[in-house]
């Protein structure tokens, strides 16, 4: 019995440590959708609600949110696999854990993302990286954004 609670303890950790993720989800409903990249302490949705702007948060997972201190802008770079590359910079405030703010939008970088190789999210003012990683799963996103928010 306690070998199993041992084993079931270090599955458990496993899980809590291992990123969740390894590509962006799409998550829909009724006149909503968001992406969800997960990475290290960080958690990124890109979401919408039908009739409202795009939205950008970015939450602590550890719930401390202290890194966040000091940080009003965040800039997510998005790369082809050519090269090419398109800034999203994003107004923020801190909400708790998180920080949060409208997203502009249009077909140009919403194009970007959907066919997109890489980005990063990173903080102008504290030059501080918090997300880069892959695109992978990002053309069902594009699709969701346009068919439950028409964006």
């Amino acid at each position: 019995m306690q070998a199993l609670r041992l084993f079931l303890g270090a599955v458990g950790l496993t899980c809590l440590v291992s990123p969740a993720f390894a590509a962006w989800q799409t998550v829909q409903s009724d006149g909503r959708a968001r992406a969800v990249y997960q990475q290290g302490n960080y958690e990124l949705w890109i979401y919408c609600r039908r009739g409202q702007d795009m939205e950008l948060w970015l939450q602590d997972r550890s719930l401390n949110g202290a890194e966040f201190q000091g940080v009003d802008s965040l800039m997510m770079w998005v790369k082809l696999p050519d090269g090419r590359t398109d800034r999203w910079p994003v107004r923020v405030v801190q909400e708790g854990p998180g920080i949060s703010g409208p997203l502009a939008v249009s077909d140009f970088n919403l194009e970007f993302f959907r066919n997109a190789e890489s980005f990063e999210l990173d903080s102008p003012q504290t030059r501080k990286v918090f997300m880069a990683g892959d695109m992978r799963g990002t053309g069902a996103a594009r699709l969701a954004f346009l068919e439950q928010c028409g964006i």
